[in-house]
């Protein structure tokens, strides 16, 4: 189709709800139309990307090569597109190559425009922050593992904890002992499913989570480990978590190294711990860097440390793997909270 994008027709999609038609207007100009038959190729992976588009009628399926170590070059199906997907958007965010093959297997119709039209979709508010999170969230899916090796020589990958990974972090909660819920979540109590659910919403700018999986067992979590951030821009609160069989391992090290990367990538330059006055372990690790620690209330410590002194209880290799596999998840996630231009 040779006709101009309507904006009507895009404020009509889903994931640009919100979206008056006089600020989707900029965007539409931008755009054009395509129209694909069942089994065209529209996208293919490894090629370069300079254009996205808006799944307007028909269904596309997303295959991708695994990036499992040591998995084959076979393509393995991913997700199925519907009618409101924003399809291709991680390789123009990023100015790389596309990371999946997208094919129609409908007749469909598509939205489609470049870097510029996509900006102008981020800076309308309604569907900035919808748009960050989708395309951060997919980033961290892609992600492929960072490998790392415990102090015993065990391997290990750690990755970003997504938001489906559920499963993953109740296999760490199953393994901690009374002590280590204590220590944890200060109760002796399993968390909540409420608690579950806050604690695997990630939106990767605010809110960063990384888990350390078995490399021989990849669905079987070790320890996970996360940043909020406070009220107070350059100031996240960190909490850690170990499954009671992997104590002294170095897994807490590995964490606070990837988690002060993380908050240097996001601009977050101080962390926060609460941690108990009896958890001698723990208080060790904020040791190696550098923290400082004030008695906050009756058997518990705060403990506060700069973002970079976290990170440099890593070797340089990891550090810079961690910090590489970050980049693109973080400023994807920042778009969310660009201000309009």
């Amino acid at each position: 189709m040779s006709s101009p994008v309507d904006p009507a027709r895009l404020a009509s999609l889903p994931i640009l709800e919100g979206a008056t038609i006089t600020e989707l207007a900029p965007a539409a100009r931008r755009m054009w139309w395509r129209e694909a038959q069942a089994g065209e190729v529209l996208l293919r992976e490894g090629e370069p990307g300079d254009t996205f588009g808006l799944l307007v009628e028909g269904a596309v399926a997303v295959t991708r090569r695994s990036t499992r170590p040591g998995a084959g070059a076979e393509p393995h199906h991913l997700a199925d597109a519907n009618p409101g997907s924003i399809l291709g958007e991680l390789s123009v965010l990023r100015g790389g190559l596309r990371v999946a093959t997208l094919t129609a297997t409908a007749p469909s119709l598509l939205a489609v425009g470049d870097r510029a039209a996509l900006d102008l979709l981020m800076s309308v508010p309604a569907v900035r922050d919808r748009l960050g999170r989708l395309a951060s969230a997919r980033l961290a899916r892609d992600l492929r593992p960072v490998p790392a090796t415990l102090k015993d020589g065990t391997p290990v990958w750690i990755r970003p904890l997504l938001p489906q990974d559920r499963a993953v972090f109740r296999s760490v909660v199953a393994h901690f002992s009374q002590d280590s819920l204590r220590r944890r979540f200060f109760s002796v109590g399993t968390p909540s499913e409420a608690t579950i659910e806050y604690l695997t919403d990630i939106d990767y700018i605010d809110h960063f989570a990384w888990v350390v999986l078995d490399a021989t067992e990849p669905h079987e979590g070790l320890a996970s480990a996360r940043f909020v951030r406070t009220n107070t821009h350059d100031l996240a609160e960190v909490a850690f978590g170990t499954a009671e069989s992997h104590h002294g391992r170095g897994l807490a090290t590995l964490l606070l190294g990837a988690i002060g990367v993380a908050a240097v990538e996001a601009g977050v330059s101080r962390l926060v711990a609460h941690v108990l006055d009896d958890n001698v372990p723990m208080r060790a690790v904020f040791v190696k860097a550098g923290a400082t620690t004030v008695f906050e209330e009756p058997g518990v410590l705060r403990v506060t440390m700069a973002s970079e002194a976290a990170a440099s209880v890593l070797p340089n290799a990891t550090r810079d793997l961690l910090a590489a596999a970050v980049h693109d998840i973080v400023t994807a996630a920042s778009l969310a909270l660009a201000q309009p231009v």
